[in-house]
């Protein structure tokens, strides 16, 4: 008896705590104001000022909170345009190479190898030699955009491609086409690794 008399009473309990009001949390009333990224949408969108061509709000490591976003879009311009000729010049190493033994190698991998260091070393010195001109010693993040320039921009247009229509439209195909060499010459590096030829096969 005395056991069923515990078992109502806990029957009743439980019923009426079913229409009591639960405890609030925090977490659950808290706006869901924070806006999230278009491109990853499991992620905040990126806090730093848009209107770039080509913004996708793609910056997973919050490198623009830390850095100048023109420095940082100066960056991947540079990137993408060095890994659009790289791609052209990884291609073209399998099937035709310049006069000499040192530079008859058909493989791109193999070849970086048999030139030897002294050549790229040349390349990076040489390159930034051009960088430092081309930006006139400005190189930091505190001074290299001072006088107005936008990022990317050294006045070379000898097609006079961005005089006609709208340069944004030039300027999106450059940042796309520059992204995605990106992601192709690392994906001919990485083949090359894998099967020790080009990618057509030559070795």
């Amino acid at each position: 008896m005395a056991r069923l008399s515990l078992v109502l009473a806990l029957a009743i309990i439980s019923g009426a705590a079913a229409f009591t009001a639960a405890p609030k949390s925090s977490a659950r009333l808290a706006p869901v104001s924070a806006e999230m990224s278009p491109s990853i949408p499991f992620l905040l969108k990126p806090k730093y000022a848009e209107g770039m061509v080509g913004d996708v709000g793609f910056d997973p490591l919050g490198l623009a909170e830390n850095f100048d976003i023109k420095w940082l879009r100066e960056a991947e311009i540079k990137h993408g345009r060095t890994c659009m000729l790289a791609c052209l010049g990884y291609v073209v190493q399998e099937f035709y190479q310049l006069p000499g033994e040192a530079y008859s190698n058909p493989s791109p991998l193999a070849a970086v190898d048999q030139v030897g260091p002294s050549v790229m070393l040349q390349i990076v010195f040489g390159m930034g030699f051009v960088e430092y001109g081309l930006n006139k010693g400005k190189m930091s993040t505190l001074n290299m955009f001072e006088d107005g320039r936008a990022p990317g921009d050294f006045g070379f247009d000898p097609m006079g491609l961005m005089k006609e229509g709208d340069p944004d439209q030039y300027a999106l195909k450059e940042i796309t086409h520059g992204r995605l060499a990106m992601l192709a010459i690392s994906g001919m590096i990485q083949q090359s690794f894998l099967t020790g030829a080009g990618v057509f096969g030559h070795s």
